[in-house]
């Protein structure tokens, strides 16, 4: 881990509502990696990317280098809530 945070990797499984959106809130001062296992998406976002503190991956070995990492899990919604 590193000792600076300004240096600190996030790593966010899961690039869906929530992952997408944590994803949005922590890049705006941190380094980020996006993992999803859905490789359209990851290309997808990946496309529209210029910033080199964002990386969008379909590699878990990538996600090896981030210092915290946050699983997003979908949430069911049914017709009860």
């Amino acid at each position: 881990m590193k000792n600076n945070l300004d240096e600190a990797i996030v790593g966010i499984i899961d690039l869906g509502y929530v992952g997408l959106s944590l994803f949005e809130a922590f890049f705006k001062s941190l380094r980020v990696t996006g993992f999803d296992i859905e490789s359209d998406r990851v290309a997808e976002l990946s496309r529209s990317n210029n910033n080199r503190s964002l990386i969008f991956t379909d590699d878990t070995k990538k996600m090896a280098e981030a210092d915290f990492i946050i699983i997003c899990v979908p949430t069911l919604v049914t017709k009860s809530r």
